[in-house]
C-alpha cells in the first residue's frame, strides 16, 4: 500500500483518469513501452526495474540498457493494483525559508495485492508458515546493495539460521522454494514500482499539466 498527496482538489478528475486506466494491465504496458526512452533517463537509478534478465540471473551482470532490453522487461509487467482510496487533510508546511504555507491536501492510498505461485504448493506440503515467513522476510528487507540478489545462497542461509530450529519438512520446503519465492517476490516489488513511478506519477503529472493548461486558456 502506498500513497501520494496533492494540493489542489480541482485536478481530482485528472487524477482519477489515471487511477482508472491504471488498473488496465494492458494499457499500462503500452505507456510504459511507448516512454522507454524517457524513463530510462529518469530512473536511471534503477536500472534493474529495465533488465529482462535480472530475475533469472544469480550474480548480477553489468550490460547496457537499452530501449529494446526495457520494453522486454515492460512486456513482463503483471499488475496487483486492486483499488484507491481518496482523502482530504489540513496540513501546514515549512519552506527552505521557514516561511509557513497551510494548504487543503488530497491523500490517495494505492492498494496492491500479492499472490504467490507458490501457494498451492505449501498447501500441499503443510508449509504455509513456512511460504508467509519467506515473503514477509523478503518484502521487508529492501535495503540491500545493488550487487546482492534476494534470493542467493547466501540469503538463505541468513534466513535459515535465523529461524532455527527447523523441522525437517519444512527446511527441505525452504530449500526446494527460498530462490523461486524471493525472485517472485522481488518481480512484484519491481512491477509495483514500475506502476507507481513509470506510469502512475507520470500519468498525473501529464494529467494535471493538461488540465491546469486548459483552465488557464479559458480564464
Amino acid at each position: 500500500m502506498g500513497k501520494f498527496t496533492f494540493p489542489k482538489e480541482r485536478y481530482q478528475g485528472a487524477i482519477f483518469d489515471a487511477l482508472r486506466h491504471g488498473h488496465d494491465e494492458g494499457e499500462v504496458i503500452r505507456y510504459l513501452r511507448d516512454n522507454a526512452k524517457d524513463l530510462l533517463q529518469e530512473l536511471t537509478e534503477h536500472k534493474r526495474l529495465f533488465d529482462p534478465h535480472y530475475y533469472d540471473a544469480t550474480q548480477p551482470k553489468k550490460l547496457p540498457l537499452t530501449v529494446k532490453g526495457a520494453r522486454q522487461r515492460f512486456d513482463m509487467y503483471k499488475s496487483s493494483f486492486k483499488g484507491w482510496s481518496v482523502y482530504s487533510v489540513d496540513g501546514v508546511f515549512f519552506d527552505q525559508h521557514g516561511k509557513m504555507y497551510e494548504e487543503a491536501t488530497q491523500v490517495v492510498r494505492l492498494m496492491f495485492r500479492f499472490e504467490s505461485f507458490f501457494t498451492n504448493q505449501a498447501l500441499v506440503a503443510k508449509c504455509q508458515d513456512v511460504l508467509r515467513s519467506i515473503l514477509f522476510w523478503s518484502i521487508s528487507r529492501q535495503a540491500r546493495l545493488s550487487e546482492q540478489k534476494p534470493w542467493s545462497r547466501a540469503a538463505q542461509t541468513q534466513f535459515t539460521e535465523e529461524h532455527k530450529p527447523w523441522p525437517k519438512k519444512k527446511l527441505g520446503f525452504v530449500g526446494q522454494h527460498f530462490a523461486g519465492i524471493t525472485r517472485e517476490v522481488a518481480k512484484w516489488i519491481d512491477d509495483v514500482g514500475l506502476f507507481v513511478f513509470g506510469y502512475l506519477v507520470r500519468k498525473f503529472s501529464e494529467n494535471v499539466l493538461t488540465e491546469r493548461l486548459y483552465e488557464e486558456e479559458s480564464n
